[in-house]
């Protein structure tokens, strides 16, 4: 799964799970388009069981952090699937 999470605690929230869960986290540049301010998108790639854990996690520090869930169809690299092509 890939899980973006919108939260002012991205740095808590990054460190959490890289730490706890043991994955990795990107840190992507966004902007809110009604607010016109600068946000952090947090981009955090998992395995479908461990994305309770991670909704856990977030909720812990932030209730209020805006989290997107998605399937993807494969995720490739270090800690997941290997390159087939």
């Amino acid at each position: 799964v890939q899980i973006l999470v919108l939260s002012d605690k991205y740095e808590e929230i990054a460190t959490h799970v890289n730490n706890d869960i043991r994955r990795g986290v990107t840190v992507i540049d966004g902007m809110g388009w009604y607010s016109k301010q600068p946000k952090k998108v947090l981009m955090i790639l998992a395995k479908r069981n461990e994305s309770v854990k991670i909704f856990r996690l977030i909720k812990s520090i932030d209730p209020k952090a805006f989290i997107s869930q998605s399937n993807v169809v494969g995720v490739y690299g270090e800690g997941f699937d290997k390159i087939k092509a």
